[in-house]
Formats: C-alpha cells, sequence, structure tokens
C-alpha cells in the first residue's frame, strides 16, 4: 500500500508540474486563434472584443501559469480526501451526482441550475435526501452562466482525451486500492483541470463577454494539452508495473434473461452470461474495447467451457461471412468452438510447413549490398520503394530467427492449433493481413515496415489472449506499432545516424518481446512506456532549444501588430504637413516598432515607455526649416537628447546600426542649414543657406508616404533572423532553384522584404543567385550530400496549387525540405497569424523558416514536400476492411 501510495503521489506531482507548461502553451495556442478570428472578423465591435481577450489573455499568462499548479494540487488532495470516504462504498449506494460528475451526468442547463458547492453537497446527500428541497436554492444568472460555460468547457474536452483517459482511470483506480474501475474517484479527471481553469479566470476582473472567449479558445488546445498529460502519466504507471483495474458490470434482468437460454438464436452456455453478449463483448465497457481481453471480458471464463456449438473451418477463407461478422461487428460467433476437422487441416499445414526447406536466402544486408550502394546515393524522397510484405526475409543478424518467413508461419500455424474459439482464430488472421497492410505502406521506411513484420509473433500471441485488440486505439498492442510507426516520420533516410540512433531501441524492444510470453498486455506496455520515456527526454531537449526561438518570433508578431496600429495612430496627426517622406518612412517604419517594443517590454503599465512617444513631436518638429531657421537655438538645444533617444530605441530594437545610418545622414542634412546659420556672420549668408537646393531627403512626403500601411511581415533583427534558420533554408548549389516566370513579381517581394530587413536571408530563396557563390564545403559531412532533382523548364506545380498546399499545412505536420544539399524531415512548429512566415524544426531543434512567397516556391518546385502522416494502424485497418467488404460482394452474374 505505501508503494501504491508513492505511486499515486508521483503522479499527482507529475500533473502538477506539467500543468504550468501546458496552460502556458495553450495560452499561446488561443493567442494565436485569437488573433486571426480578430484579423478575419468583419465586425469593428467583434474585432474590439477579440483583440482585448487575447491581450488580457497574454496579460495574465504569467499570473495563471504560476497559479495554476497550486490549484491543481488543492484540488487533488481534496478528491482523495473524497475517495477515502467513498471508495468503499457499494456502487448501488451511490448517487448518480458525484462531485466528479456533478455537471457531466446532468444535462448543462440542469447542472447550471445549482453551485458547484450544492451540486457537491447533493452528491453526498442519501437518495432520500432528493425529497427534500430546503438544502437547495436557486442561484443568480451570473452562476448559472459560469456552470454553463464550464459545461461546454468539458464538453471541449473530454472529445479529445477519451481515449488515453480510459487507460488512465483503470490504472488511477488500481494505484488507489479500487477493486473496480472508478472514474469519478480518479483525482485527475478532466473536470478537475477544467474546474481549476474556471476558478483561475472567474478571480480575474474581466468583462463577462471576455471570459466567455477566453473559455472557448481555451478549451481545444487544453484539451490537446491534457491529452499529453495522460500519456505520460499512463507511461509512467505502466513503467511502474502497475495493473489496470477491470470495470465492474453489473447484470441487468435483461442480460441475465439472455444468460439464462432467452438470449438471441445462437447463444448458449458458451455465451458470457455477466455481459449478456454471445459475443464476449463487455457491456458498457468503454468505446473501442472489444471484451476479449483479460479485463472482465469474460473470454477466458466461456473457453474453459464445453461450448454447445461448433465452427468448421477447416475450409476458412477471408472471404467468408465469418470472418465479415468478426471484422465489422465483433463476431456473433466467436466464442463457438472449433470442429475436429478444423484441428486435422491445422495438422496437416503444420506438418508441410515443417518439413518444407528453408528458402535460405541471404540476408538483407548482404544481399543488397552491392547495389545499396547506388541505392543510398539517390536523393532521399526519391528512392525507388521497395517491396515488403509477410513473406519477406529479413535480416537475421537484426531479427534472429523470426527474421525468416518460415519462421513465422510456423508460429502463427502453431497457434491456430492451440486456438480454442472461433474469435481466436479470426482474431490471428486480422492480425496477419494487418501487418501485410502495413508493411505495404510506403509511407514508411522499410526498415519500419520490415520491423512490423518482424513483430508479427508477439502480435500473434497477444491475438490468442485478446482476439479484437486491434479494434481498441488505446490498446498497448495498437499503441506500440502506431506510436514506432508516427515517430518514424521524424526520418526520411534509412542510412542517417539520426534514424539509427532512434531504430536501435525499437529492434531491441520487438525482439524483447519475441521472446517473451505473451499473456496479456502488459510486455506491449512496458516496451512502449520504455520508448516514450527515451523519446520524451529528445524531445524535452528539443523543445528547450527552440523554444526561445519561437517565443522570439511570436513576441516579434504581437510587437508588429501593435507598431501597425501605432503607425496609424501616427498617420493621423495634425503636424505632419511638410515633414519629408524620409522622416514618415522612419516613423511609420523603425520608430513605430521601437514603441511597440517598449510597451511591451513594459512591467510598470506607464503611459509612454521609455518616453518614445514625446521623441514623435520633437522629430516633426526639427524637420521643418521654415520653422527652425526662426528658432535654431531651441534645435541645436534639441537634437543632442532627440538623436540619443531615436539611438536608444533602435538599439532596444536590437537593430544593426548600419541599418539606419541612411536615415541619420538624411537628419543631419535636414538639420545642416541651422547648423551653419550658427557660424553665419551675416543675412545675406543666412538667406543663401535657406535658399539651398533641396536634397532627396528634403522632398516632401507623398500621398502614398502620408498613409500607414500593415507591414506584410514581422520585422526580425539580425540575431532572430539567425536563430530561427532563415539563413539555414538556403540551397548551397549552383542552380538549385530554376528561373522564375514571375521575376518581376519576385522583384517587388525582394525589395518589400528588404524593407523589412529580411532581404539577405529570404531574397537569397527567391532569387537563388546568392546561393550560387556558396563553397560547397559548408554543407553537413554528418551524411552524403543528396542532390536535388533536376527541375523542369517550367514549375511543377502552378501557384494556385501550391497556395492551397500551403494553406493545408497545420502546426505538427511533417515535410520534407531540401536545405543545403540535404534533404531534411522537418516539422511546422509555428506559423504566422497572417499566414505570412513559417517556421519548421529538423532533427536536433535546427530552426528553418521562411516567408509564404518562399514556401510556396520551394513548393512548386517540388523542394518541399508535405508528408501524410494520419493514422498508419487505422489506414492498414480500413484496406483490410474494404478488401473484405469487396471481397464479401456476390460476383456479377454474366449473360
Amino acid at each position: 500500500m505505501a508503494s501504491q501510495s508513492n505511486v499515486l503521489q508521483s503522479c499527482l506531482q507529475e500533473a502538477s508540474r506539467a500543468a504550468q507548461p501546458a496552460l502556458e502553451r495553450s495560452i499561446d495556442d488561443a493567442v494565436a486563434a485569437l488573433q486571426v478570428a480578430e484579423t478575419q472578423s468583419m465586425k469593428a465591435v467583434e474585432r474590439d472584443a477579440l483583440g482585448t481577450a487575447w491581450r488580457e489573455l497574454l496579460r495574465n499568462k504569467s499570473m495563471w501559469s504560476a497559479q495554476y499548479p497550486a490549484d491543481l494540487r488543492a484540488l487533488f488532495e481534496a478528491s482523495l480526501e473524497a475517495t477515502a470516504n467513498s471508495a468503499h462504498a457499494p456502487l448501488s449506494s451511490r448517487s448518480a451526482l458525484s462531485p466528479s460528475s456533478s455537471f457531466s451526468s446532468l444535462e448543462p442547463v440542469e447542472a447550471s441550475l445549482y453551485s458547484p458547492s450544492q451540486a457537491a453537497a447533493l452528491s453526498a446527500a442519501p437518495p432520500s435526501g432528493f425529497q427534500s428541497h430546503s438544502a437547495f436554492s436557486l442561484v443568480n444568472d451570473a452562476d448559472v452562466s459560469q456552470a454553463i460555460e464550464s459545461s461546454r468547457l468539458l464538453q471541449q474536452i473530454l472529445p479529445t482525451v477519451e481515449q488515453t483517459l480510459a487507460e488512465l482511470n483503470k490504472l488511477m483506480s488500481s494505484v488507489q486500492g479500487l477493486s473496480n474501475v472508478r472514474p469519478e474517484l480518479n483525482p485527475l479527471r478532466p473536470e478537475t483541470f477544467a474546474q481549476a481553469l474556471r476558478e483561475l479566470i472567474s478571480a480575474t476582473p474581466a468583462e463577462p463577454a471576455v471570459t466567455s472567449l477566453w473559455l472557448k479558445y481555451l478549451a481545444d488546445p487544453l484539451g490537446r494539452e491534457l491529452k499529453r498529460v495522460y500519456e505520460r502519466l499512463v507511461s509512467q504507471l505502466e513503467m511502474a508495473n502497475v495493473q489496470g483495474a477491470s470495470y465492474r458490470v453489473l447484470p441487468t434482468p435483461a442480460s441475465s434473461g439472455r444468460g439464462r437460454g432467452a438470449g438471441r438464436p445462437g447463444e448458449g452456455p458458451g455465451a458470457d452470461s455477466s455481459t449478456g453478449t454471445g459475443n464476449g463483448q463487455r457491456a458498457g465497457g468503454s468505446r473501442g474495447h472489444s471484451g476479449y481481453g483479460t479485463e472482465g471480458s469474460g473470454f477466458g471464463e466461456a473457453a474453459a467451457r464445453a461450448p454447445s456449438q461448433y465452427a468448421d473451418l477447416s475450409n476458412y477463407e477471408i472471404r467468408d461471412e465469418l470472418f465479415q461478422d468478426f471484422l465489422f461487428h465483433g463476431g456473433s460467433n466467436a466464442n463457438h468452438g472449433l470442429a475436429p476437422s478444423y484441428y486435422a487441416t491445422i495438422d496437416e499445414e503444420l506438418a508441410a510447413l515443417q518439413a518444407s526447406p528453408d528458402s535460405a536466402p541471404a540476408g538483407l544486408g548482404e544481399s543488397r549490398r552491392a547495389p545499396l550502394s547506388e541505392y543510398q546515393r539517390l536523393p532521399a524522397v526519391d528512392r525507388p520503394p521497395r517491396f515488403v510484405n509477410e513473406l519477406s526475409q529479413l535480416n537475421p543478424q537484426v531479427w534472429g530467427a523470426y527474421g525468416r518467413p518460415k519462421e513465422r508461419a510456423i508460429v502463427r500455424t502453431q497457434l491456430k492449433k492451440e486456438a480454442q474459439r472461433v474469435g481466436q482464430v479470426l482474431g490471428l488472421e486480422v492480425v496477419r493481413k494487418l501487418v501485410n497492410q502495413v508493411a505495404q505502406d510506403p509511407r514508411l521506411l522499410v526498415p519500419v515496415r520490415e520491423a512490423i513484420v518482424a513483430l508479427e509473433p508477439s502480435l500473434l500471441r497477444l491475438a490468442m489472449v485478446d482476439p479484437r485488440f486491434f479494434s481498441d486505439e488505446g490498446h498497448a498492442g495498437r499503441r506500440l506499432m502506431e506510436r514506432v510507426a508516427q515517430r518514424s516520420f521524424k526520418y526520411n533516410d534509412e542510412f542517417s545516424p539520426e534514424f539509427l540512433a532512434f531504430f536501435e531501441p525499437v529492434t531491441q524492444a520487438f525482439n524483447a518481446l519475441n521472446g517473451q510470453a505473451i499473456d496479456g498486455t502488459e510486455p506491449f506496455a512496458l516496451a512502449l512506456a520504455a520508448l516514450e520515456l527515451d523519446w520524451d527526454t529528445q524531445d524535452q531537449q528539443e523543445t528547450d532549444s527552440r523554444q526561445n526561438v519561437v517565443q522570439a518570433l511570436r513576441f516579434a508578431e504581437e510587437r508588429q501588430t501593435q507598431a501597425d496600429q501605432i503607425s496609424f495612430d501616427l498617420s493621423s496627426r495634425s503636424d505632419l504637413d511638410n515633414v519629408p517622406g524620409m522622416v514618415l518612412d522612419f516613423l511609420f517604419g523603425p520608430w513605430a516598432l521601437a514603441m511597440a517594443h517598449a510597451r511591451l517590454a513594459d512591467t510598470r503599465n506607464q503611459i509612454d515607455p521609455e518616453g518614445f512617444g514625446s521623441v514623435v513631436p520633437d522629430l516633426l518638429w526639427s524637420v521643418k526649416r521654415e520653422v527652425t531657421l526662426k528658432q535654431p537655438a531651441k534645435l541645436i538645444d534639441m537634437i543632442p537628447p532627440l538623436l540619443g533617444k531615436l539611438h536608444a530605441g533602435l538599439e532596444l530594437l536590437g537593430q544593426d546600426p548600419r541599418e539606419s545610418e541612411a536615415f541619420f545622414e538624411g537628419l543631419m542634412n535636414l538639420h545642416q542649414p541651422v547648423l551653419k546659420l550658427r557660424r553665419l556672420k551675416s543675412q545675406r549668408d543666412a538667406e543663401e543657406s535657406g535658399a539651398a537646393p533641396l536634397g532627396p531627403e528634403d522632398l516632401p512626403a507623398t500621398p502614398e508616404q502620408r498613409r500607414a500601411r500593415v507591414a506584410a511581415h514581422p520585422w526580425l533583427g539580425r540575431e532572430d533572423l539567425d536563430a530561427a534558420g532563415f539563413e539555414d533554408t538556403l540551397p548551397s548549389a549552383p542552380g538549385d532553384l530554376s528561373p522564375l516566370d514571375d521575376a518581376e513579381a519576385d522583384a517587388s517581394d525582394a525589395a518589400a522584404l528588404q524593407a523589412q530587413g529580411l532581404d539577405s536571408p529570404t531574397t537569397a530563396i527567391i532569387t537563388a543567385s546568392p546561393a550560387a557563390t556558396r563553397p560547397a564545403a559548408e554543407a553537413p559531412s554528418a551524411a552524403l550530400p543528396q542532390p536535388v532533382p533536376a527541375a523542369a523548364p517550367k514549375p511543377a506545380m502552378d501557384e494556385a496549387e501550391a497556395e492551397q498546399l500551403l494553406l493545408s499545412l497545420r502546426a505538427g505536420g511533417w515535410v520534407d525540405l531540401y536545405s543545403k544539399r540535404r534533404w531534411l524531415r522537418a516539422q511546422l512548429i509555428w506559423a504566422s497569424t497572417k499566414g505570412t512566415l513559417f517556421m519548421f524544426v529538423s532533427h536536433g531543434g535546427q530552426p528553418h523558416s521562411m516567408t509564404k512567397r518562399s514556401c510556396e516556391r520551394l513548393l512548386r518546385e517540388r523542394l518541399l514536400r508535405p508528408v501524410d502522416t494520419h493514422g498508419v494502424v487505422a489506414q492498414a485497418l480500413d484496406t483490410v476492411a474494404l478488401q473484405a467488404g469487396r471481397a464479401a460482394q456476390p460476383e456479377p452474374q454474366t449473360a
């Protein structure tokens, strides 16, 4: 019990520790979504509300993040106290309104009629308490609204965490010493996290409309973060060898009747009377659990009894209706026994297999040694596919005896011989088909597909215990396959050191599983937990290295948003007449950015942080010659502090002094007449000075310069550009990019980027001319340079198609990116709210950032290729089902 208590406390500590970064990421995602909604809204009132919501959300981010773990910890402790009081109460005596389900088990509006404390009191009261109304009172409208919003928040979170939560409920119930699964006593249930967040929001002074927007936009990201926390906790519990509790099923009169023979035709003593189903499925279980496992399924119990019906599978084929029923509906005959003729057929099949000679081809590495040298030199994304299926010969040095297809077939046939029920035989067949489909998935690297083939013996043994494990997305056996497949999408080159480092622990885990006796899910759960722990460590290192870069880009985006607003405000000033265009360009550009930076960095809520706003009228006055010539002394006194403030603002911004040299030279020329006047002795010289011809800096602002414009991209300093990896997106070989047909458009884009300070790294991608001068020696030495395919005379994709493909990219999606003479697998981790800047990360957390035009250009040239990573196992099962469905259809009759 002490050990279980330690494990429980460790889980609670881990959950509260992970809560702070989870809430921070949720707030960041919510802010980004609110900003997108603000830019897309056509109503001024709605835009104002959305803008206020995300600004206030950012302002409260640090305070909430610091308070959230402590609030959660208090709720955890309160839940443990409630568990101690009610854990051993009979299930039938518990109220339908428990503290954890007071808002989830009622309809939202009904639950909202009671405050949380009243609902909790109601849940603790005996059933007779429902007859007395003295303990309850209607609450005010504000409480009703809050309760409704809380219910909605929970309803949005639950679907995201449902699968993982089912596993966590079982493990947490076991750790708490409960004999059956009690989700309402899990201190880490979603209601706890939602309640803590709602209380934080309620304690923050804000308009009701703003708090509603917060709850609405925080729900989805909080659900995603909570799912990650749950996954880590499940892995932690499985590493601690915690065995999940089982779901308790209370028999109903209807099910009892069926158990006594009142069921459907075909259900007899072989059916599971504890669930009242003839196919062994668990009644009332969580979605996706088949009921053939060891946890309350009743399959083992039914298997021990002599069946009343037998199925003849001696001539079994995949097209049979028996298989269709099992695959699509769970199998109404799954618990039927097997006829003697079936075992006779399997004996013959096994004898033939054992008598057949080994084909004994050369090992995979030896047979491919010669051609692999040429194969390896091809670009990773253009290597021809290599066929793998269930009959493939695998490298015996890696996979041992199970590298031979004959050994795997013998295991499969021996298990068929050991089968006692139809469901076991059908489960073995589904596993064979499933492995065969995954092995032929071209999205996976060849070693990963071969690993799934090599794992078949363990999966077959698992199917004997849990014939329908494949139908449960949360099952450890299926999760292991899917997680290995998904993790492998980080890599696109099977020969790279990064992939080999990933694949070595996978081979060790799979070989260890093949060497174990499989009598439940525990071996798969432990194997996955060990792999996940290693992956989490790697991911944390990469996350730490790129977090600062992402924060810098988000800060730059927010700074640019505020700078755009500041420039609009400046453009409406009444003292802009006769101001040179050069000065207005500076005010609406760099100086608006400096003012925005000062406001965002201000922690004292000052009206004019750093005094940058007060510089504006002085600067405008100082460049009006007709005024300054009349008051030269004032200008002379003003110039030193004015220049000091301007330089301080640009330094705070992080701007390279060379970028502002032209402005300060022009400003000095504008001030020169007054400075010369100080040295003049006569009025005539002063008049000549005042009548001097106008220079470029003296030209008055054009109507276009008088109008402030929204920047196409957030401004970034040189250090931010380098840290974000704009330079790393440069190709480094001549001719990597073919000439564009829209050269003029690219030229204008390059000019715009130059004005934003992005010209050097980004336009090189567009023009490709600087790349031609980069020495090839700068290419990474860790792997062979991979030449880019010869570019076609015209782009491989038209502009509209490239733009649509870019819009389909989502954060977390994978792409193949050609950078510095190598094809890299990279993940999109950030995109600006306006969709103008994108940041990808490749191996080791290396960032690669680029503009929208650069992304579209690379897409058109097939140098940026999105990778399809949707569910590998799910797709394989869909294919098996589709093939089975087609096979089941009768062939058309011909005349």
